[in-house]
């Protein structure tokens, strides 16, 4: 079934996207936890052009994770769009986002991510290329403003010229990660807009979730699911899950075994060590939390298992 953004069952729930963290292995586990629309790590138009096996990899997705977005970030219209094209036709994703909203300083010294809210002449141009000339579902994420809640007039400019939906971190590029959403902003966007507004920012539980969601077409999660992908189940059964140790050992062998499966052994684990750490969070697993950034292959984590369970 084609996706389309302005056909959602509102409110919808989604996984944010997260630089080398919403890759196949986690990303999957969220999908089957519930998540409505799972985002992929943002993908560089330049990589995409110039290293297509490497970043293909990044994209790669099973075909029950749809209805999935790829999110791209660049600089160039017609670089963007042509990385576009090319993913489209390797892939067919439900649709793709533009970032227009990462405040990482090696992003926006690129004239990339959120720098383009400051350089609106060049934002309202990448998008009139990409949209005139890609038919596919089109997406914008992006903030609030770059000091202050001032993005409003450039989202009108984003739908008149066909956009399908925005995401709406509810920070300033100024804020990063710091301080609180400014959720009114986020309503106040939606309310102008006609089409469908997503927010996204401190959503931790899932009561916040649908307090949130009440004025918009859906909302994202990101930090909330590190570490926590059952916050989708909550969502679902609009309940707290008690998550016994026995549940908590299954979820971390499987997101291990997917890890190794998708980037090989050592890389695989490698990149599930920050995972293995978000899932051992709670005080209670201090001393296991230290061994886990040490773990080397499958055999340390099944170590840790066993010491999960006896704790």
């Amino acid at each position: 079934m084609k996706f389309y953004w302005s056909k959602l069952k509102k409110p919808v729930f989604c996984l944010a996207p997260m630089a080398e963290i919403t890759t196949l292995p986690f990303r999957s586990i969220c999908k089957q936890m519930g998540a409505d629309i799972v985002f992929t790590p943002m993908i560089s138009s330049d990589a995409v052009i110039h290293n297509l096996t490497h970043t293909l990899k990044l994209a790669q997705f099973k075909n029950f994770e749809q209805p999935i977005i790829i999110q791209i970030f660049g600089y160039d219209g017609k670089k963007i769009l042509k990385a576009i094209q090319i993913l489209d036709k390797k892939l067919h994703p439900a649709g793709f986002d533009i970032n227009m909203g990462c405040p990482a300083r090696k992003i926006i010294n690129n004239n990339c991510g959120a720098s383009l809210i400051r350089n609106i002449n060049q934002a309202i141009e990448i998008v009139k290329i990409i949209r005139y000339n890609f038919s596919g579902q089109l997406s914008i994420k992006t903030r609030i403003g770059w000091d202050k809640f001032d993005i409003l007039p450039l989202l009108k400019e984003f739908e008149a010229i066909g956009v399908n939906a925005v995401i709406i971190h509810g920070r300033t590029v100024k804020q990063e990660y710091s301080g609180k959403a400014d959720w009114r902003a986020i309503n106040c966007i939606a309310k102008e807009l006609k089409i469908p507004v997503i927010g996204n920012g401190d959503i931790t539980d899932w009561q916040t979730a649908y307090l949130r969601s009440r004025n918009v077409s859906g909302v994202m999660i990101g930090q909330g699911a590190l570490g926590n992908p059952w916050i989708f189940q909550e969502i679902k059964k609009q309940k707290d899950i008690l998550v016994s140790s026995q549940e908590l050992a299954k979820i971390i062998r499987k997101q291990a075994k997917l890890s190794i499966q998708y980037l090989g052994k050592t890389q695989g684990i490698k990149e599930f060590r920050k995972h293995l750490g978000w899932y051992l969070k709670n005080p209670k697993y201090k001393e296991l939390r230290k061994q886990a950034v040490l773990v080397s292959d499958i055999k340390d984590i099944e170590k840790i298992l066993e010491q999960l369970h006896k704790i």
